[in-house]
């Protein structure tokens, strides 16, 4: 066994095993976050059955499910083999993105390195962290809406925030565009880089105006007298009802999650020794096709909730149309400060190239390989475009067909679902998904329709499922002539002519 082996094999686990310790976390996150309970108290986990502490030699991912033989220690109580696919999902998710970006490379703008993953990883960490907790918010997010027809925002501030941060410190030259080339990475230009930035301080503005509205109205409401009647006042947590009773699912769910969770990892053993191993495009369809499956199989059940949110749009059919004017109300301000930038940007004078040599700055850092190039500007710049223009394009496809329907024609959950997306993995993503989404959530809705008569469908685990394919299989995509047509006319409207100002790529 060659020292290189060794090390991938070394990493493989490592990156299996944090893949499994995030999926045991979410567990956590899906079971309390809808029944309002705190995600600190009690810090330890309790079978849902009995509220007995669970042992932490009991509470190893799919380990302690196989030696416990999927029963409780203490009460006996069958565990839901849910724990098991959700834990062996996030692993499968880890080693995909580990696959696109350093094994398969099958997205531009990365380190591809002749020493191996190690050296991969030391350039390139903070983009594989970042797409790493977007996922994990999707996957929790979507477990979350096939039950509860809910999208916690607290999931996708987190990824946007984390997204904001691993970009602004992930600025590497390879990623950077060269001297009259694209860039390998989606960077935006600096009309659209400025009209971003811009278009994110007006939400932060209205951000700021509604929530010192809120805190007055909660001041107003603790000074009223203790003995009121409190019944009318509004709930300030949110409230997804009262969730079903964890039971038994679909067992071939978890045998299934855990084989394709065990070949991915000595598929990616194979590749990596130079043994005759399956061709990326199997080695990212096996699992993709388990996830499609899982969903399928998930929407199909019949659950309270399926009435409730069909009740609900119903009842809100009157003031749909309203409701989506208010909303573009509070977008106005982003609105008009990105209309500023552009003009700001097409005016004649000093300004506009003083705006490009801010943008275009860069700075050297000794002693860190990964920051010799440093441009903080343009990684913020990045997410800021592809939080903007991702989040643009949902609230444009929510306020049209609202208008056009008299119903809530998309939710705002999933806007924000885009909007972290779109921060993190770029906006090519989140439009190239948003189209893919289309397609599979009809070919799961007429899947479903056997099982149950609804014309609801929770749209964030198709939209997840969409933008987990573009990232595994983005270059692909993007090289056929239609897509290709698409991404460039779209890139022409958002960034227009100019491009990033920079220096030949130095490896």
């Amino acid at each position: 066994m060659t020292p290189s082996l060794v090390v991938t094999l070394w990493w493989l686990c490592f990156w299996t095993a944090v893949g499994l310790g995030i999926g045991s976390f979410l567990n956590v996150v899906v079971h309390r976050l809808p029944r309002n309970r705190s995600l600190r108290d009690p810090l330890w986990s309790a079978c849902p059955h009995c509220d007995h502490r669970i042992r932490w030699y009991d509470n190893l991912p799919i380990l302690s499910f196989l030696l416990l033989r999927g029963r409780c220690r203490d009460c006996g109580a069958t565990i839901a083999t849910r724990y098991v696919v959700i834990e062996a999902s996030m692993a499968v998710v880890v080693l995909m993105l580990l696959d696109a970006f350093f094994i398969g490379h099958v997205r531009a703008g990365l380190w591809d390195s002749p020493f191996g993953l190690t050296e991969e990883l030391v350039y390139d960490w903070p983009i594989f962290l970042a797409h790493i907790i977007l996922f994990a918010c999707l996957l929790s997010m979507s477990v979350i809406d096939l039950e509860h027809y809910w999208v916690d925002v607290r999931f996708t501030n987190f990824a946007v925030i984390s997204g904001f941060l691993l970009h602004i410190l992930w600025t590497p030259r390879h990623s950077l565009p060269a001297l009259g080339n694209n860039s390998p990475w989606d960077r935006p230009s600096s009309m659209t880089a400025l009209m971003s930035i811009a278009a994110v301080a007006g939400l932060a503005f209205v951000w700021i105006v509604r929530a010192c509205q809120t805190h007055a109205e909660v001041e107003e409401l603790a000074g009223t007298r203790l003995d009121a009647d409190t019944s009318g006042l509004p709930e300030l947590a949110p409230s997804a009802g009262d969730p079903a009773r964890i039971g038994g699912a679909w067992r071939p769910a978890a045998w299934l999650s855990a084989t394709v969770l065990v070949g991915g990892v000595l598929a990616l053993a194979a590749v990596e020794s130079g043994a005759r191993s399956p061709a990326y495009l199997l080695r990212a369809a096996i699992p993709l096709f388990l996830f499609f499956v899982l969903i399928v199989r998930e929407g199909s059940i019949v659950r309270d909730s399926d009435q409730r949110i069909a009740e609900a749009i119903h009842e809100e059919r009157q003031s749909a149309r309203r409701m989506v004017l208010g909303e573009f109300v509070l977008l106005f301000p982003a609105v008009l400060f990105a209309t500023a930038a552009i003009l700001i940007m097409c005016s004649d004078g000093e300004l506009p190239r003083r705006i490009d040599d801010v943008f275009s700055w860069r700075t050297r850092i000794s002693g860190l390989s990964m920051l010799r190039s440093w441009a903080p500007l343009q990684g913020l710049a990045t997410a800021a475009a592809g939080y903007v223009i991702g989040g643009a394009v949902g609230w444009a496809v929510r306020i049209f067909f609202t208008l056009w329907f008299g119903r809530e024609a998309f939710g705002t959950g999933d806007i924000h679902l885009m909007a972290a997306a779109g921060c993190v993995a770029g906006w090519p993503i989140v439009l190239l998904g948003f189209v893919l989404t289309c397609g599979l959530a009809m070919i799961g809705w007429l899947l479903c329709l056997p099982f149950k008569k609804t014309r609801t469908l929770p749209l964030g685990p198709w939209l997840s499922l969409a933008f987990l394919i573009v990232v595994v299989f983005y270059e692909p995509i993007r090289r056929t002539p239609t897509v290709r047509m698409v991404v460039a006319t779209a890139q022409w409207l958002v960034a227009g002519d100019s491009q990033w100002i920079g220096l030949e790529v130095e490896r």
